[in-house]
């Protein structure tokens, strides 16, 4: 496996990351013990980068992860967990409610990397507060770094106009062979911004 930084933290992640969207009623992967042995064949090829979001499943990502990586006894220190906060919990106190629902369906102490799922288009909520929110989870250990999903750089700057003590570390976007919309504006922003982009 090869790895690299995630943004400019120095934390080590594996270049393939395992998503478990997939661990949902939606997508068909709602038997545990299936869940348990992707996530072990997944260490067993030296992934440490696990992407999961409250909204998969409606915690079932969350919870199945986290019971997988307790039962095959990984180091908490050994794996990256980010999970994600969707648009519409960025009120300042559903962040926190949030952070801490992902936290107990985890079963960990702490997330490495909270992602932004979209941004908060329906209910409105002014950027500078769930900044604040986001600064506070950091400051009180909860998360250590912040990401963002499906945001245009617009929104991203005004985001990080608005942190004091902390900024972002990465961007995640849909990428592949067919859909590369993300090299005329996203990509280069990343690379420019030293940020992860996923």
């Amino acid at each position: 496996m090869e790895y690299t930084e995630l943004g400019w933290t120095g934390v080590k992640i594996s270049r393939i990351g395992l998503g478990t969207w997939q661990f949902s009623e939606a997508w068909g992967v709602t038997d545990y013990s299936l869940a348990k042995k992707i996530v072990e064949k997944a260490i067993e090829k030296g992934i440490n980068f696990f992407d999961t979001a409250m909204v998969y499943g409606h915690g079932m990502s969350e919870e199945f992860l986290g019971k997988a990586l307790r039962e095959l006894d990984v180091k908490r220190e050994d794996v990256v967990i980010a999970t994600k906060i969707p648009g519409d919990f960025l009120s300042f106190d559903d962040v926190f409610k949030a952070i801490d629902r992902s936290l107990e369906r985890l079963g960990v102490e702490y997330i490495d990397l909270l992602q932004l799922h979209w941004p908060p288009c329906w209910h409105n909520h002014p950027t500078c507060e769930y900044a604040r929110a986001l600064e506070r989870i950091v400051k009180l250990g909860k998360v250590k770094f912040i990401g963002v999903s499906n945001y245009p750089p617009a929104l991203i700057d005004d985001l990080r106009s608005c942190f004091s003590t902390i900024d972002i570390v990465s961007m995640q976007y849909r990428y592949n062979l067919i859909e590369r919309q993300a090299e005329k504006e996203l990509i280069p922003y990343a690379e420019m911004n030293d940020l992860t982009f996923f």
